[in-house]
């Protein structure tokens, strides 16, 4: 299993104080359809830019963590892993099969097909999914639009939601947010 350091930042509400927040960081999700890859722990990855975009400044906490996870196969990466985006297809499509119903299949969440997948442990043995919606902040062309009109997009927002059963993979690193957190780390 090769292990490459992977960081990512984790934006909570600055409630409770530094010890608090220190003793729970990081924060799990609440649990629903409502989560975007269902319940576990999210973070921000590569960079802290989407992390100081959630949330209102002077109201957060931007925890930075290194998640000790092998990405090639701990780690369902729908962004970076066009065989694991091949995967999830078949097992979408596996799980729709079995619904057969066509109103269903047009209406199907990825949070309803990771929900499913995760009470089947014997085929999703993942610890982690890393996902992107389509928000990105600019758009370039490859080449000129008169050949072609792919687009490069750039700064993409990708997320990172570690399973519970993987929580002791994480660590705090420090804070990157407030100001006043990073002086109280205790240094390491």
């Amino acid at each position: 299993m090769e292990m490459t350091a992977h960081f990512g930042y984790h934006t909570c509400k600055l409630d409770n104080g530094f010890d608090y927040i220190v003793e729970n960081i990081p924060f799990r999700s609440g649990e629903g359809p409502n989560q975007w890859l269902t319940q576990g722990y999210y973070f921000w990855t590569d960079s802290v830019h989407w992390a100081k975009e959630w949330g209102k400044p002077r109201q957060r906490a931007i925890g930075k963590f290194s998640i000790d996870l092998c990405f090639q196969s701990e780690v369902l990466d729908l962004v970076g892993n066009v065989a694991h985006q091949l995967e999830f297809i078949k097992l979408k499509e596996a799980i729709l099969d079995k619904l057969n119903e066509d109103k269903k299949r047009k209406s199907v969440t990825v949070n309803q097909i990771l929900s499913k997948l995760r009470r089947t442990k014997d085929i999703f043995p993942y610890l982690a999914v890393k996902a992107q919606d389509g928000k990105r902040i600019e758009k370039i062309h490859f080449v000129d639009p008169h050949f072609n009109r792919a687009k490069l997009s750039l700064v993409t927002r990708q997320q990172l939601c570690v399973f519970e059963e993987a929580k002791t993979r994480l660590t705090l690193c420090g804070f990157i947010e407030p100001s006043g957190f990073a002086e109280k780390m205790p240094a390491a």
